[in-house]
């Protein structure tokens, strides 16, 4: 008989897989800000990427991210007027 994912097996999957999308979000947000400063551009898209990460996942990121959200749509209309 095969393993089936959809019953405890599945949720703990989530849950880790949940976690480990956190966690790389938040190594990806903390590189994102030591290397901001560097010549080269790789502190802007770090911190993208781990903002869209924990945006995705993070329940609490996502209300912190909210008005964030909700101020760059206003620029962005105001600026295509």
């Amino acid at each position: 008989m095969p393993l089936s994912t959809t019953g405890l097996t599945g949720k703990l999957f989530g849950r880790i897989r949940k976690w480990v999308l956190i966690g790389l979000g938040a190594v990806f947000v903390v590189a994102g800000f030591l290397t901001f400063w560097l010549p080269l551009p790789i502190g802007i898209p770090l911190l993208l990427i781990g903002f869209a990460l924990l945006g995705r996942h993070s329940p609490h990121a996502r209300l912190w991210l909210r008005p964030i959200k909700r101020r760059a749509s206003t620029l962005w209309r105001d600026r295509a007027r």
